[in-house]
């Protein structure tokens, strides 16, 4: 016989489905049966007449798990399919445990979908189990948040197939709303469930026919006046951070500016891109081109690195477009900031200029290929270059977000335009945490292989994202952990400056972890390099199936 939370889970996620959401994210719990139990029938491979199909992942940590939702959304996104990922748990720390995975998509503007189970009103402010404050837990990390009362034997079909409609709707961004819910993000639905919350098998119906409530937005097109080109002026720049897309090549070609593009813009392409821009502004030569921008165009969320941010701050001139999910959060001195390029960006009022007739561009191509930078034949920038080499057009890639990334940005190559591999890195809020499973999830959701580059404390910050059980899908990835024996980057910043043996215990944290084991312990293939032939053997062919590559530099 059915009930009614078996009921309204059925159709909550058949509307789901029904709406785009083909990733569900499963952590294991007793309140949130009644959608575990759904989700395994989904998920089955037969599932039951009426039901729909979906790609169901299992994790025991819910951290990791939302890590991977993230991973699984960027990877859709990554192989042109914007769609939100939904994530399941229980009540209690298991909802907590999603919020550093919350906090980067909310920055990151990437769709997730949380739904949280939850007891029901009667049970909640008496002392119950695993019951805590879970509605507006995520506070303002969320463009939606929205509490479902248990669900009744009366009630008529439709509460969970609105709820589903909105959260999906919003999930993936209004662009009528001029807020920052008009930009893709996190929707909290926490789910009130009453016993029982066991199978029923129940029958699968069609979800209701639903819209959403007006107040929730209008989800159309909005009408935007089109902003002013951008002035023709002989000496600007166009910095491209992460995001950005192949935009930012346009329009620094179509003016003949030099291009700053980090390795996760999307922009490291063409003949205006200057491949060493940090070692160049590092030069005298470079100093001196720098005081003589007249106009800096940041396209993107620029983070990586200080003299980037140098240039943004003493810009005589800053237009800003595509600033990351949170758009309005630009520098204070802006002259323009809008939420995405605008068209008339891509072309000058008097006509494209012919690069070669750039007098500007052509100092900074110049005072590039004079630039040589120091390199150990074995360290972070080797494996960095060995690490890009191996990757070609449509590839796709994960870097960490301390060094990796930082040493992919030093050396990088320039790409010729649509012959760039897909790089991707969670800097929304550029944490280290959850990388190898995002790494995971994009892989999966890719649905091809993919490598990952990252230091050895990231890896073992997320090491628990290897844990596969061995009923769910495993990802034809390759993970090249750099251990120089702890956090090495912080020899960079000025905490070097500190007694050396404080600087090791509370920055650089040395571990001794012995990654093979791990590996082994969890199932993964692995692989020790030492040298920059052995790793350019490793990386020669793609991955069939998942494992770590240890380059060791120490």
């Amino acid at each position: 016989m059915s009930n009614p939370s078996a009921e309204y889970a059925r159709e909550l996620v058949a509307t789901l489905v029904e709406r785009g959401v083909v990733d569900f994210v499963l952590c294991p719990g007793s309140r949130s049966g009644p959608l575990a139990h759904a989700l395994a029938e989904a998920g089955a491979d037969n599932p039951p007449l009426g039901a729909p199909s979906v790609n169901l992942h299992v994790r025991i940590d819910e951290r990791s798990a939302a890590f991977l939702a993230l991973g699984l959304a960027r990877g859709r996104a990554a192989v042109g399919e914007q769609r939100a990922v939904a994530i399941v748990t229980t009540s209690g720390t298991a909802v907590g445990n999603l919020l550093p995975a919350v906090m980067e998509a909310h920055h990151a503007g990437v769709p997730l979908i949380l739904l949280t189970a939850d007891r029901p009103r009667e049970l909640r402010g008496v002392g119950a189990n695993q019951t805590t404050d879970q509605e507006g837990i995520f506070g303002t990390f969320v463009r939606w948040a929205a509490t479902s009362a248990a669900p009744e034997d009366r009630d008529e079909p439709g509460r969970a197939a609105l709820l589903a409609t909105q959260a999906v709707a919003i999930a993936l961004g209004d662009p009528a709303r001029d807020d920052m819910t008009g930009t893709p993000g996190v929707v909290h639905l926490n789910v009130e469930f009453r016993d029982p919350l066991g199978a029923d098998n129940g029958v699968w119906n069609d979800p209701p026919r639903v819209d959403p409530h007006p107040s929730q937005g209008s989800f159309g097109t909005p009408v935007v006046a089109e902003p002013e080109p951008l002035p023709d002026v002989e000496r600007g720049i166009v910095i491209a951070g992460d995001g950005a897309g192949d935009v930012a090549r346009q329009v620094a070609e179509a003016h003949g500016w030099p291009l700053l593009a980090e390795p996760s813009s999307g922009a490291r392409a063409g003949d205006a891109c200057i491949g060493p821009y940090l070692d160049l502004l590092a030069t005298r030569e470079g100093q001196g081109l720098a005081d003589r921008i007249h106009q800096v165009v940041v396209i993107g969320r620029p983070t990586l690195s200080r003299p980037v941010q140098a240039l943004i701050a003493r810009a005589p001139a800053l237009m800003v477009a595509a600033h990351g999910a949170r758009w309005r959060e630009a520098p204070r001195h802006a002259d323009r900031v809008v939420r995405a390029v605008p068209r008339r960006w891509t072309s000058r009022a008097d006509g494209r200029l012919e690069l070669g007739d750039s007098a500007w561009l052509r100092e900074w191509r110049q005072a590039a290929d004079a630039v040589v930078a120091e390199e150990r034949p074995w360290g972070r920038r080797a494996v960095a270059r060995a690490f890009l080499g191996s990757l070609g057009a449509g590839d796709v890639a994960v870097l960490g977000s301390s060094g990796s990334i930082r040493a992919a940005d030093r050396i990088g190559p320039v790409w010729e335009p649509g012959q760039a591999p897909v790089l991707l890195a969670n800097r929304g809020l550029a944490g280290i945490d959850g990388t190898v499973a995002t790494a995971v999830g994009v892989a999966l959701a890719a649905n091809q292989p993919v490598q990952a580059l990252m230091g050895d404390v990231t890896f073992l910050h997320d090491v628990g994202g290897l844990l596969i059980g061995p009923r769910e899908q495993r990802p034809r990835l390759r993970i090249v952990v750099v251990n120089d024996a702890g956090g090495t980057i912080f020899g960079g910043l000025e905490h070097a400056t500190a007694p050396a043996a404080n600087v090791e215990r509370v920055f650089t944290t040395p571990h001794g972890a012995d990654l093979a084991s791990l590996c082994a312990g969890y199932g993964v293939g692995y692989r020790l390099v030492t040298q920059a032939d052995a790793l350019g053997t490793a990386l020669a062919v793609p991955p069939v199936a998942f494992e770590v590559v240890e380059a060791r530099l120490r």
